[in-house]
């Protein structure tokens, strides 16, 4: 009984009570002419949103909450390149976009939930 207890206590320091969880991923795939995420909901906090473009044309990723007024942003990534982009997500709805030419206004447009 005493050994478990031990045990227990040992496993207790071995990982401390203040480790950071990982940061939520969402991977946004760009092809002519849309946008589609690997989960429609993320929770909140740090994130990786991976922008993967497998059309055959250049294309970038814009997020915006709604309501808010910061935008975040890729570059332009070349067909067959992939993106990581690292930030930090409040609750909320946001609109995710390719800011290249028309591509928003032809159909690559989506929404990502960020959940409390």
């Amino acid at each position: 009984m005493r050994a478990a207890a031990l045990l227990v206590a040992l496993l207790a320091l071995a990982v401390p009570a203040s480790a950071a969880a990982p940061p939520a991923r969402v991977q946004v795939v760009a092809r002519e002419f849309s946008l589609s995420l690997s989960r429609p909901s993320v929770k909140a906090g740090p994130a990786i949103v991976e922008l993967a473009n497998f059309g055959e044309d250049p294309h970038d990723l814009r997020l915006q909450r709604v309501g808010g007024t910061k935008v975040y942003g890729t570059p332009i990534l070349q067909p067959g390149t992939v993106y990581d982009l690292s930030l930090r997500l409040l609750p909320g709805r946001y609109r995710l976009w390719c800011s290249l030419g028309n591509h928003r206004a032809l159909g690559m447009a989506a929404t990502l939930v960020v959940k409390q």
